[in-house]
């Protein structure tokens, strides 16, 4: 998968790098009523990084929903044990996926 990931960078960066020196075509840019005269590889340049943009929004997004997500579970969690005393499940920590013998640091491995 990591891989993967660099070769995709790696052929992003030579594509933009192709598109930045064979380039030398003027075009008019009309946004909300203004227009721009400018290069195709400002163009091309200026939608690359409206794109990483996007991107880290997005990223954003899914971890503060995933943040909220944990934090309104352990409310509930919690609540439950208030109102049923303590007979409600505990909520989950780190630790309890951990396998039994990583729990005890001093235990030796089983052979």
């Amino acid at each position: 998968m990591a891989v993967l990931g660099i070769v995709l960078i790696a052929l992003a960066v030579l594509f933009g790098l192709g598109v930045s020196v064979s380039s030398g075509a003027a075009t008019k840019l009309d946004v909300f009523g203004v227009h721009f005269g400018m290069s195709a590889t400002t163009v091309y340049f200026l939608g690359a990084i409206t794109g990483a943009a996007l991107v880290a929004g997005l990223w954003l997004l899914k971890k503060g929903l995933g943040r909220d997500l944990r934090r309104r579970k352990e409310m509930r969690d919690l609540r439950a044990k208030v109102t049923h005393g303590d007979d409600a499940p505990e909520p989950p920590t780190e630790r309890d996926d951990a396998p039994a013998e990583l729990e005890d640091p001093n235990s030796l491995p089983k052979a």
